[in-house]
């Protein structure tokens, strides 16, 4: 039987949660927005201080932008694939259409949410769960990320060994930070390997230490059973089906290649003469500037800045880099438009069934 000395500390936390809660996510909400403030006048710096190069740059792409967004769609058709296989073959009652849509629509979540991917994933999530039950749905976003961001650290991994081995000496600087790098990919490769292999649960692990100490939250407990499903649903698609497994693996790196073709399309759009290996390092580079700012909404201005230090160290100029970027950046906004539309779409399509069931 609990005493009632047990039982106090629990009701002053209760009373506690609602006042310090929304303290808290104020307190990140105003740091997202800081960073976002940040980005934005780093990016405006880069645009006035490059601004002569940048304009001659964008302005020789013309029509080949066109090309630029074809490749940017391919990307998400390629990642809606990617989710449509991870789902399990029983749950696989819908169209292709529909992950292409929920791919979409959280990507544009993410590119405006202070909330970055967390949000955007769970939007994805929600979209598919109009086909599937959440637990299934979350399965397929979870396992579609786990395989893409392997096959980050390996293109990582790779574009600085071909750096390396391109450009020798690099300076001190970029040596530690290169070092710094690989250490981290090889660190989190391994992490996600062994986990997989072992059936290692991190969120069940993390949620019973907490109840063993007893400050897990409630929403945390009351969930713990759909964590632990979508987990268990993870390591069964690792070592139960072991085709899709690889297939979606592939899909992966075939996503990788369409970016480094971007890179490759648009530095020769800019007036530049690429090669495939430069491409492919700044792509891989960028994958790393982009994983190290996803706090700020859509990285906006530490892109920019990241792809001018990128092609400043091949021997471009920033403004190039910049230029490459923004070019970019364009394809990522028309593709953010298409989401936004089909979030609205889909928004407005609830309403309407709500409404009629109202009436009936």
């Amino acid at each position: 039987m609990q005493s009632e000395n047990f039982l106090e500390p629990e009701i002053d936390v209760a009373n506690k949660k609602p006042t310090q809660l929304p303290k808290v996510k104020g307190m990140w909400l105003w740091l997202h927005a800081f960073a976002f403030t940040v980005g934005f006048s780093l990016l405006v710096w880069l645009v006035y201080s490059y601004w002569d190069q940048v304009r001659e740059s964008v302005r020789n792409v013309g029509w080949g932008f066109i090309f630029v967004i074809a490749l940017n769609i391919t990307r998400h058709f390629l990642r809606a694939l990617s989710m449509y296989r991870a789902v399990d073959p029983d749950h696989r009652t819908f169209k292709y259409r529909s992950a292409v849509a929920a791919r979409f629509g959280g990507d544009a979540v993410n590119i405006f949410s202070f909330a970055g991917p967390f949000l955007g994933d769970a939007t994805k999530a929600l979209l598919l769960k109009k086909n599937m039950s959440m637990t299934q749905s979350a399965s397929a976003v979870i396992i579609d990320n786990v395989l893409y961001y392997i096959t980050v650290i390996l293109v990582v991994l790779g574009g600085v060994a071909v750096l390396i081995s391109q450009y020798g000496n690099l300076g001190p600087t970029m040596r530690s930070v290169l070092f710094g790098i690989v250490i981290v990919a090889i660190l989190l490769l391994t992490s996600l390997v062994l986990a997989m292999m072992y059936r290692f649960k991190p969120l069940t692990y993390l949620i019973k230490q907490l109840e063993r100490r007893g400050i897990a939250p409630n929403f945390l407990l009351k969930k713990r059973n759909a964590f632990e499903s979508v987990e268990s649903n993870v390591f069964h698609f690792y070592h139960d089906r072991r085709a899709d497994f690889f297939g979606v693996f592939a899909i992966s790196m075939l996503t990788h290649c369409v970016s480094v073709t971007e890179v490759y399309l648009v530095l020769h759009l800019l007036g530049n003469v690429p090669h495939v290996t430069t491409a492919f390092i700044i792509e891989s580079l960028t994958k790393v500037i982009n994983a190290s700012f996803s706090f700020i909404p859509g990285t906006i201005g530490a892109y920019e800045g990241g792809n001018g230090i990128i092609l400043r160290t091949l021997g471009y100029t920033t403004g190039t880099g910049v230029a490459l970027a923004l070019v970019r950046r364009g394809a990522i906004l028309f593709s953010t438009f298409i989401g936004c539309v089909i979030l609205l779409w889909r928004t407005a399509e609830g309403g309407a069934k709500r409404l009629k069931k109202r009436r009936e």
